[in-house]
């Protein structure tokens, strides 16, 4: 799933800030998990700061898009990145510029397509239903090479008129 909902922090909050108080969390987790059985401390080792290097790495990468392969196997990518891709396509068609794009998984099981939602400029004069089929096209296509799944919906809303 699309993972841009905020994270309820103050907006004064630090990178830092969030990541001490998100370790408290999971310390508070962990040890709760841990006390409900007394395994050997070999096997308890590192547990818990690897589980902490998971989560601080998943936070400086910021969010995520979860998908699924072909193959049902699931893999999850930068958010931006997904992002990125689909607005290299729309940007690919003349006359057009995106302008926002959002990117939600789909499909049966959830992750194996996507729905693609974007706002976009587009320059005067250009006839918008030919030219909405071109950035359909060019999006799926994009989506399609590059993550794998189908684009199984792209809702375009022409936002802007520029003049070259």
């Amino acid at each position: 799933m699309n993972e841009h909902v905020g994270s309820g922090a103050e907006p004064d909050q630090t990178n830092d800030d969030l990541q001490r108080e998100s370790d408290a969390q999971l310390r508070g987790v962990i040890d709760e998990y841990m006390a409900t059985f007394e395994p050997d401390p070999e096997d308890t080792a590192g547990v818990r700061e690897r589980i902490l290097q998971l989560v601080r790495d998943d936070l400086y990468r910021g969010p995520s898009t979860r998908l699924q392969t072909e193959h049902g196997h699931p893999f999850s990518i930068s958010t931006a990145a997904v992002r990125s891709i689909v607005r290299r396509a729309v940007d690919s068609v003349d006359g057009i510029r995106a302008r926002s794009v959002d990117v939600e998984p789909a499909g049966e099981p959830e992750g194996s397509a996507a729905t693609v939602s974007l706002t976009l400029a587009m320059r005067a004069g250009i006839s918008f239903a030919p030219t909405a089929e071109a950035i359909r096209g060019a999006v799926s296509a994009a989506v399609l090479s590059e993550l794998g799944i189908p684009a199984v919906r792209i809702d375009i809303n022409a936002e802007d008129v520029y003049v070259d």
